[in-house]
């Protein structure tokens, strides 16, 4: 695994599992594994299932066990880990809800590879009513990272690692606003010259389009939307799609969808109003209005960031949700945050290269950027980092919420609005979330997807998602972006 364009050589291991032996379980009605995969299921109730890993080595090293969710969970699992046939424990998994592609993983003891190798690992439920489904090994190219597999630590180059994940399919992420996060990462990159991403990109855009359909997917519950939108958080992907296939016929589904879904006074959205719109529906649409050279379209696209600041904002915080009386919870939540800068700085370059800036709001938005991001640097730690609630250090420390803000200080600088103290902010985040690299390239330390509302925000859960991955994806390249 060495790379002479690095001059580095890696010294971890991945040993993907051998056989699995599981229970006979039905798989859930209605529901979807995305891309046609295969999985295995770890039954709530009943027989165990048994990880066999014949190839396993000896070592000192630091050693996890990793299995990748198939489809979405939607309680708290535990699922423990056990020697085969003494019943020794190893470890558990602490699974507070899943989107499928996301992996969980393990530290076990590296004294206990020798026996694994002879007993294998048996999987059990100690909490949680529904079975788990996990990816397989089934000959149909489901990515490595995201196999069974017992991942063992060694030398590597934490940067090079990462980029090297996200030019892969082991980035690969749901439809919708965590696909675009990774997806946006790679068009940066492939614009800019990199063929590898411009491949890996092109084909996770291809796995979501088709010629008849339109798009094929499955909704946030793993269940087939194929020709339908779930939500104005479907859409961040368009802005790659645009860019590469401008006549397909989701690009128009996706406006038609947005546009039925707009209100009297041209706010757009499904339920709450949120910050994700921001990112996921005013920054696509400014991407399609580019395309297209509709300034309708652009001028929806800015009324999209104008109307949501008088909803989420005042001097105390942004608000991650409003509803018709105001703003409803998530105060200072930094993925919320994230959402809303970042939005609102990369829809204003977008508009910006297409001379979509003669309305007044532009400017306005100009001026709420800079106050938005002075008001969220207040808050970023001695590490650069910051927490999953911007002025609550007790929540901990969230890398999607310090990736996301750091990204958008990034552009900040780089478009002129922000001074050179706030490239330094985001080179120092940059530096620190380094350390929160798996060997093989995932971002850990993340707060989980937003499914346990604000307490499972709060509450220091930490998982890894290809998102994560994404967001610190664009924050390296708008740092090592020499334009």
């Amino acid at each position: 695994m060495a790379s002479a364009s690095w001059g580095f050589s890696d010294k971890w291991k991945r040993i993907v599992v051998g056989n699995i032996h599981s229970p006979q379980v039905s798989f859930p009605t209605g529901k979807r594994v995305p891309l046609g995969y295969k999985a295995f299921p770890v039954a709530a109730h009943g027989a165990q299932t048994i990880l066999y890993f014949p190839k396993v080595i000896a070592t000192h090293q630091k050693t996890w066990l990793r299995i990748t969710a198939a489809v979405d969970f939607r309680e708290h699992k535990v699922i423990h880990a056990r020697l085969a046939q003494s019943g020794t424990e190893i470890g558990f998994f602490d699974i507070r809800f899943a989107h499928p592609f996301q992996p969980f993983q393990i530290e076990i003891k590296s004294s206990q590879l020798k026996i694994i190798k002879e007993e294998g690992i048996a999987l059990t439920f100690s909490k949680g009513k529904k079975d788990a489904w996990f990816f397989i090994p089934d000959g149909s190219n489901i990515p490595q990272g995201l196999l069974p597999q017992l991942l063992i630590d060694g030398n590597f180059d934490p940067a090079r690692a990462m980029i090297q994940n996200l030019r892969s399919m082991n980035s690969f992420s749901p439809f919708g606003w965590m696909g675009g996060c990774v997806q946006d990462a790679l068009l940066e990159m492939a614009i800019h010259g990199d063929k590898k991403a411009e491949q890996v990109l092109l084909q996770q855009l291809n796995a979501y389009l088709d010629d008849d359909k339109g798009i094929v997917f499955e909704n946030p519950h793993t269940i087939p939307l194929d020709g339908q939108f779930n939500s104005i958080e479907d859409f961040l992907p368009f802005t790659s799609i645009v860019k590469y296939y401008p006549d397909h016929k989701a690009v128009q589904m996706a406006v038609d969808y947005m546009l039925s879904n707009e209100n009297e006074v041209g706010l757009i959205a499904t339920g709450h109003t949120t910050t994700e719109g921001c990112y996921t529906l005013a920054y696509p649409l400014a991407a399609i209005a580019i395309a297209r050279n509709d300034p309708s379209l652009a001028q929806k696209s800015l009324q999209q960031l104008t109307l949501r600041t008088k909803l989420l904002t005042d001097e105390k915080a942004i608000y991650q949700r409003a509803g018709k009386n105001g703003p409803e919870g998530y105060a200072n939540w930094g993925r919320g945050t994230v959402w809303y800068l970042l939005g609102i700085v990369k829809t204003l370059h977008l508009l910006k290269q297409g001379k979509f800036t003669n309305q007044p709001e532009f400017q306005e938005m100009e001026a709420e950027f800079k106050r938005a991001a002075k008001f969220v640097a207040q808050y970023q730690n001695t590490d650069g980092l910051w927490y999953s609630f911007l002025d609550r250090p007790a929540t901990e420390i969230d890398t999607t919420a310090s990736a996301g803000l750091a990204a958008a200080f990034g552009w900040g600088y780089k478009l002129g609005y922000l001074d050179g103290e706030y490239w330094q902010k985001a080179r120092q985040a940059y530096s620190s979330l380094l350390s929160y690299i798996t060997p093989d390239g995932f971002l850990t330390h993340m707060s989980q997807i937003n499914r346990g509302g604000e307490e499972l925000q709060a509450n220091g859960y930490r998982v890894i998602s290809q998102f994560a991955l994404g967001l610190l994806g664009q924050l390296n390249f708008i740092l090592m972006d020499k334009r």
